[in-house]
């Protein structure tokens, strides 16, 4: 068992879609896969704990819609609550959970791998 953060559990899940659109020797695919169910489990508990958080701190209209800024690209918080409404989600971010430990290594990815540093460093936790 490895203990990482949400966060890093978050990482990996995106990362996994450009390892999941290339050929990977068997191994790899399947150890990558294995870890990626693993993280399914948690970042569902981060979905729904998420959504907690947005449904207490989000400012919503009289329909109970959510209020967006201008530019729709950020959730409105309530007046004075933007500071706790953070730190519960930096709580979420860097609550640490246990995944199995499947012994991950670069060789198991093979030769000819490009990958970029930010998918690098989302399996970093991972690697044995």
């Amino acid at each position: 068992m490895i203990t990482v953060t949400m966060q890093q559990a978050l990482n990996f899940r995106n990362a996994y879609n450009f390892f999941n659109s290339i050929k990977l020797p068997l191994k790899a695919a399947y150890k990558l896969t294995k870890i990626k169910n693993a993280v399914e489990k948690e970042t569902e508990y981060y979905a729904e704990k998420f959504q907690e958080i947005v449904d207490t701190y989000a400012k919503k209209d009289e329909d109970g819609n959510l209020m967006y800024n201008e530019d729709k690209t950020q959730i409105l918080i309530k007046d004075g609550m933007i500071a706790e409404c953070n730190q519960k989600i930096e709580e979420l971010h860097t609550l640490e959970v246990g995944i199995e430990n499947y012994n991950l290594t670069i060789e198991d990815l093979g030769e000819g791998i490009e990958v970029t540093t930010e998918d690098l460093d989302a399996l970093m936790p991972f690697f044995s």
